[in-house]
């Protein structure tokens, strides 16, 4: 008995999830209207109707977008009649949409009436801690998924009896991204430069996938720190939506050393031979230098430190007397 329930009890909860779950739907539209949304600034617009739908194609790079508002312009003879046309946003819409296609199959996450204005701005949120609201001339929809790189949205009659004037009627749409309130910092460095630390504002940062420092706009005071290469300290402006480049020439730590000589001269750097005039790639340390000119030799140990330069030389000079 105990068996039969729990069994009853299982086959009510799938039911119940069954009826809660969205359902995919097939439906046929007139037209589709394709919209480009740019990185910055807002696409053509293009004129839609009852019974269309709308596929907005976001931007290649979404790094810095956080929503998408589709700006609806609604002619006069459909403002009269509000609160008589839906517009819903799709998941999963198959297949992806064109301007030739007219049947679709998707699941509806969200809807809304036009109200009686002359312009509408539906706000679609891409990820979640967006800053978009609603307000008395837009509405926000639920973060669809834009995984394939589209968001669709689709218009239909909320009841019968409208006059034909309304039916053939047209709004204008187009579409932007909504830019989040950051940009990002890419430091450009040489292939040899090996591993460096990156701090801005006195604080270490560390750069995502895209190689880029995720900032709030604004100055900025940015120092690469490295073993190898001597620090650099620049002050760089982080601007909205964007991606500012900082190129780095990194200075190598490694002492420099040039030895002068007389003419002639042999020179020996820990008993090694090097020819004068050239720059030695000498590791910190002590280092033993002997010169050999007719006969005369002279030694010297030189203390060389990281991030210093050194000129080592010998002198032969004549010494007269008169008697």
């Amino acid at each position: 008995m105990r068996f039969t329930i729990g069994k009853s009890l299982l086959a009510l909860a799938i039911f119940a999830a069954a009826i809660s779950a969205p359902q995919a739907e097939v439906f046929r539209t007139r037209k589709t209207v394709c919209l480009s949304v740019p990185a910055r600034g807002s696409s053509e617009s293009k004129a839609c109707g009852i019974n269309d739908c709308v596929a907005a194609f976001l931007p290649e790079d979404t790094t810095f977008a956080q929503g998408v508002e589709i700006t609806v312009k609604i002619p006069q003879a459909l403002a009269a009649y509000r609160n008589t046309i839906i517009y819903s946003i799709y998941n999963n819409i198959t297949p992806v949409p064109t301007e030739k296609g007219i049947d679709y199959s998707g699941t509806e996450i969200y809807s809304g009436l036009y109200p009686g204005q002359l312009a509408w701005t539906i706000a679609i949120p891409l990820v979640k801690g967006n800053t978009m609201k609603a307000s008395p001339y837009a509405d926000k929809t639920l973060i669809p998924d834009a995984s394939r790189g589209f968001v669709f949205l689709r218009n239909q009659l909320a009841m019968k009896g409208v006059p034909k004037s309304v039916m053939e009627a047209e709004f204008e749409v187009s579409a932007k991204a909504v830019l989040a309130d950051y940009g990002a910092l890419k430091v450009l460095a040489p292939a040899d430069s090996g591993e460096y630390t990156v701090y801005v504002d006195e604080k270490p940062v560390t750069a995502n996938e895209k190689g880029l420092v995720i900032l709030k706009p604004g100055k900025r005071n940015v120092s690469i720190v490295s073993e190898k290469f001597r620090n650099e300290t620049r002050a760089v402006m982080i601007a909205q939506g964007e991606v500012t480049e900082l190129s780095l020439a990194l200075q190598s730590v490694a002492p420099s050393v040039h030895v002068r000589a007389p003419e002639g001269t042999k020179i020996f750097v820990d008993g090694n031979e090097v020819q004068a005039g050239e720059a030695l790639a000498l590791e910190a340390g002590e280092h033993l230098f002997k010169f050999n000119l007719g006969g005369y030799e002279v030694t010297k140990k030189v203390a060389i430190q990281n991030g210093k330069s050194y000129n080592v030389s010998v002198n032969v000079d004549a010494s007269v007397k008169e008697e």
